[in-house]
């Protein structure tokens, strides 16, 4: 489980500037990105984790993750689709300053039930343009690229009238760059180090923190302990190389950094729910 400046790549058959998944993956590590995020579930639960709140959400409950947020879906017992649209606030000169100079402070936005007593409904408002903008990147009819464009111009314009949300002075913005750019740091010197023992002390110093600042940052920005992250990281390796090579487990688990392979099967099975030979037959079921 890596936290990661994540880059978004786009489909090569379709030049528009946007990206809308239909997706069922069970868990995302932390990351961020320069684009708005858009989550519609589609089935009975989902946890979704930003920063250091982890939000429950069910179905056609809409989430919506602002620019530079870090943000991470959490392992559940049911498999929960969703679709994801992902834009990058540019798109709109005019509004791409105010969506980006923006904290939002209510990001989750639930299905109403009860709509008849309001003239208007939020969550309609948004879930219109979601599955629309869903209907026309499915369909790809002549001139789709317009509607889309319409329905994200009412996003981008809903977000800021209807979402409670924070506006960030240029010293809010530059200390939350620095937050990012102090993670990616961290991160990178994980992904490096990862198959030695990395203690606390270690992965403080390489951001210039004591381990008492460094442990209060890291939960703060990412959700989890640096102990739960980095567990979590390694089993992330090991379900790589479990997928996609035929190394024994004891080779899995040295090249993912466990030093015993008790200690391996242990936090596999914390993770994931099933140990390492478990996963491995289901895969080849």
């Amino acid at each position: 489980m890596e936290a990661h400046h994540q880059k978004i790549s786009t489909n090569k058959t379709d030049t528009f500037p946007i990206n809308v998944f239909h997706t069922d993956v069970q868990e995302f590590p932390p990351h961020w990105h320069e684009r708005i995020e858009i989550v519609y579930v589609l089935g009975d639960e989902l946890k979704i984790g930003q920063n250091s709140t982890v939000y429950t959400l069910h179905n056609r409950d809409i989430f919506i993750v602002g620019m530079g947020e870090v943000h991470y879906f959490l392992m559940q017992p049911q498999i929960c689709d969703r679709i994801i649209i992902l834009f990058n606030p540019a798109l709109f000169e005019e509004l791409s300053n105010q969506l980006t100079r923006i904290k939002l402070l209510k990001p989750h936005i639930p299905y109403d039930t009860v709509q008849k007593d309001s003239e208007f409904s939020i969550h309609s408002f948004f879930e219109k343009q979601i599955l629309g903008i869903q209907q026309e990147k499915s369909d790809m009819k002549a001139g789709y690229e317009f509607f889309v464009g319409a329905r994200l111009y009412d996003i981008a314009a809903g977000i800021i009238r209807y979402i409670p949300n924070e506006k960030l002075c240029s010293a809010q913005l530059n200390k939350q760059m620095k937050k990012l750019e102090i993670l990616e740091q961290v991160t990178k010197y994980i992904d490096e180090n990862y198959k030695e023992e990395i203690t606390l002390a270690d992965v403080s110093k390489s951001a210039n923190f004591s381990m008492f600042h460094f442990t209060r940052f890291f939960k703060e920005t990412t959700g989890m302990t640096f102990g739960q992250y980095l567990n979590n990281y390694k089993v992330s390796k090991a379900v790589s190389m479990l997928i996609n090579t035929s190394d024994s487990i004891s080779e899995i688990s040295f090249n993912s950094g466990f030093n015993s392979i008790k200690t391996f099967n242990r936090v596999f099975k914390q993770v994931k729910g099933c140990s390492p030979s478990e996963f491995k037959r289901a895969i080849f079921e």
